[in-house]
C-alpha cells in the first residue's frame, strides 16, 4: 500500500501516478468513443438543422457545435443529446481510471485495463443512476416551485400566501441550492466513489452528499491545487511533445530535405481546416503560452504539391491529431487520478478509515477463484494417477 500523508501534499503524486501507459491508453480510448459518437451525432443535428455537409467542415471541422451555428430548436436537442453521450462514455472511462489507480494505491500492480473496464460496465448503471437521481431531485424542486408560483396568481388568495410561505420557499431554494452544488461535486466525484467504496447508484449520491456538507472548504481548496496540477502536467507534457516533434523534423530534414518540410506544411494545413477553432483559443493565452503548446501561425494551402506529398501530408496530420489526442487524455488522467487521491483522503479524514486498507470485494472474489481452482487441480491429478495404474483398465473391465 502506497504510504499517503492524507492531507494537501498527496495531490501533487496526480502527475506520477497519471504518467502511465496503461492510464493515458484507458483515457485515450475513451475519449475516442466518446468523441466519435459525439462527431457524429453532432454533424446529424446540424445536418438536421439545414446545413451541408461541406458548410458544416468549412465552418467548424472536427468540432461541430450546433450552439455556434443558427439552427431550430430540434436541432440543438439532438446536440443535446451528443454532449450527454459523450458525458456518459466519459463517466465510464473515469470510473475504470479511477479503479486503475485505486489498485495501484493498494500496491495491486498487477491489475490490468481490461479488468478495469469491466468493473467500470459494471457499475456504469450506477454512475448514470447518480446522475439521473440528482436530475431528479432538482427537477422535483423547479417543478414544484413553479407550481406553488402559479398558484400565487390567484387574486388575494395567491399573493398573501406566498408571502405566509416565505420563510419555507427560501429555505426550500436554500436546500435546491445545496443539491445543486452536490450534484456539481457528483460530476467530479463518483468515478472515484465507485471505485474506491464500490458504492451503488444511491452510495455515490449519498457520499456525494455528505463530502459537500461535511467537507467543502477541502474540496475547494483540494480542487483548486488539483486545477494547478492539471494546467501545469498538460503544458509541460505539450511543450515536451511540441520539442520532440522539433527534434524530429530537424534530424529528418538533413536527411530528407524539402521533402518533410513539404509534408509537414500540407499536414499543418490540414490541421488548421480541421480544427479552426483550435488556434484562436490557444492565441487567446496570455503571453506566448498558445505558441508553445499549439501552431504559432496559420498555414495556408499550397497548390503546386504533388500528389504523395499531398497524401502524405494528410496521414502525417491524422498522426499529428493522435499525438495531440495523448496530450489530452494525459490531462484527463492526472485529473482522475487526483480526483481519487482526493476521495481517499476526504473519506480517511471524515470516517477514521483508510479505503487503501479496506477488503475490496472483486479481489476477494478473485481470491476465491483462484482458490477453487487450486482445490480442483489436485483432485484432478489424483485421478489422473489412478487411471495410469497398471491394471486399472483391467479393473474396470
Amino acid at each position: 500500500m502506497k504510504q499517503l500523508h492524507f492531507n494537501f501534499k498527496d495531490i501533487f503524486r496526480s502527475a506520477r501516478l497519471a504518467f502511465s501507459i496503461q492510464r493515458i491508453w484507458l483515457n485515450g480510448l475513451g475519449l475516442l468513443a466518446g468523441y466519435l459518437l459525439y462527431l457524429i451525432i453532432s454533424y446529424i443535428s446540424l445536418l438536421v438543422g439545414g446545413y451541408d455537409l461541406s458548410t458544416i467542415w468549412s465552418k467548424l471541422g472536427l468540432l461541430p457545435c450546433a450552439f455556434a451555428m443558427t439552427v431550430p430548436w430540434y436541432s440543438n436537442l439532438v446536440y443535446v443529446v451528443a454532449l450527454l453521450v459523450f458525458l456518459a462514455v466519459i463517466l465510464l472511462t473515469n470510473t475504470a481510471v479511477s479503479r486503475v489507480v485505486y489498485m495501484t494505491l493498494r500496491d495491486e500492480l498487477f491489475y490490468t485495463w481490461s479488468q478495469a473496464l469491466k468493473f467500470a460496465w459494471k457499475k456504469w448503471i450506477s454512475s448514470l443512476g447518480a446522475m439521473l437521481t440528482f436530475l431528479f431531485i432538482i427537477a422535483f424542486f423547479v417543478i414544484g416551485g413553479l407550481v406553488m408560483a402559479f398558484i400565487g396568481r390567484i387574486p388575494i388568495v395567491g399573493e398573501i400566501g406566498t408571502v405566509l410561505f416565505t420563510i419555507p420557499y427560501i429555505f426550500a431554494a436554500l436546500l435546491l441550492f445545496f443539491i445543486c452544488l452536490s450534484f456539481g461535486v457528483a460530476l467530479f466525484f463518483v468515478p472515484a466513489i465507485l471505485a474506491t467504496s464500490d458504492e451503488d447508484a444511491l452510495g455515490g449520491v449519498f457520499q456525494s452528499f455528505s463530502i459537500t456538507f461535511n467537507q467543502p472548504w477541502r474540496i475547494l481548496i483540494y480542487l483548486s491545487l488539483l486545477s494547478v496540477v492539471y494546467v501545469a502536467g498538460v503544458f509541460i507534457f505539450g511543450l515536451i511533445m511540441k520539442i520532440s516533434y522539433h527534434i524530429f523534423m530537424t534530424l529528418f530534414s538533413l536527411g530528407m530535405g524539402d521533402k518533410i518540410e513539404q509534408v509537414q506544411q500540407q499536414a499543418l494545413y490540414v490541421l488548421d481546416k480541421a480544427l479552426p477553432a483550435v488556434y484562436t483559443w490557444a492565441h487567446s493565452l496570455p503571453g506566448s503560452i498558445g505558441g508553445c503548446i499549439y501552431l504559432n501561425n496559420p498555414h495556408p494551402m499550397v497548390p503546386d504539391f504533388p500528389f504523395s506529398i499531398v497524401l502524405s501530408g494528410y496521414i502525417f496530420g491524422i498522426f499529428l491529431l493522435f499525438l495531440a489526442g495523448v496530450v489530452l487524455a494525459y490531462g484527463e488522467a492526472i485529473m482522475n487520478s487526483g480526483l481519487t487521491i482526493i476521495y481517499v483522503i476526504l473519506y480517511k479524514l471524515q470516517e477514521k478509515e483508510s479505503l487503501l486498507e479496506r477488503e475490496d470485494e472483486e479481489l476477494k472474489e478473485e481470491e476465491e477463484e483462484e482458490k477453487q481452482e487450486g482445490e480442483q487441480t489436485p483432485a484432478e491429478s489424483e485421478e489422473e494417477k489412478e487411471e495410469s495404474k497398471p491394471g486399472s483398465e483391467n479393473k474396470t473391465e
